[in-house]
């Protein structure tokens, strides 16, 4: 019998993390546009710090799980080649969204002050206060957020194109089962 869905705690997982990657994102480039003291005012490092430490967990959660669970195989209709590209594409997707927030939490640790996960606890400070390494540090977390939204981009494309162009179930597969139709 072939593996051809994924497990209703990957696709949970992989849901969870998809709304606060795109959230943590949204709050980290309005807060981006504003003057520290507006972001003072709002909040909004804050809350994207809050909402965006999640991801280190979730993500921890999800490789121990996927090194525990096969995924489902890729469909006969996929080349040799496009399966190596969804893999390194998922490969560096992973990678982003461990960075990301790492490059932030030392960024944060950098610039001195703290790094809130979900509004429930601190985390420790990973770089020693100094502001030269902290503009580093910012510009690293910048680049990777934008990597990785080129990323998120792309494979929410590429899901798409294997729903509605090669309409092989690939998306089918990590969708949960109450949000299908009916396959009669």
């Amino acid at each position: 019998m072939t593996n051809t869905e994924y497990t209703g705690v990957a696709k949970a997982l992989h849901w969870m993390m998809a709304l606060i990657v795109i959230v943590a994102w949204i709050v980290g480039y309005y807060s981006s546009t504003l003057p520290l003291s507006q972001k003072i005012e709002t909040g909004s490092v804050t809350l994207h710090k809050a909402i965006a430490t999640v991801t280190l967990f979730l993500l921890a959660a999800r490789i121990l799980w996927r090194l525990s669970h096969r995924t489902p195989e890729a469909p006969s209709t996929m080349s040799k080649r496009a399966q190596v590209a969804a893999r390194a594409g998922h490969l560096l997707l992973y990678l982003c969204m461990f960075s990301l927030p790492l490059s932030g939490w030392a960024w944060t640790s950098a610039a001195g002050f703290t790094v809130p996960v979900a509004g429930l606890f601190l985390l420790p400070p990973i770089a020693a206060t100094n502001a030269s390494v902290a503009a580093t540090l910012g510009a690293v977390h910048m680049t990777l957020a934008y990597t990785t939204a080129a990323l998120v981009a792309g494979h929410i494309l590429m899901a798409f194109k294997h729903h509605f162009v090669d309409r092989d179930g690939v998306l089918i597969s990590m969708m949960p089962k109450t949000s299908r139709r009916s396959r009669n």
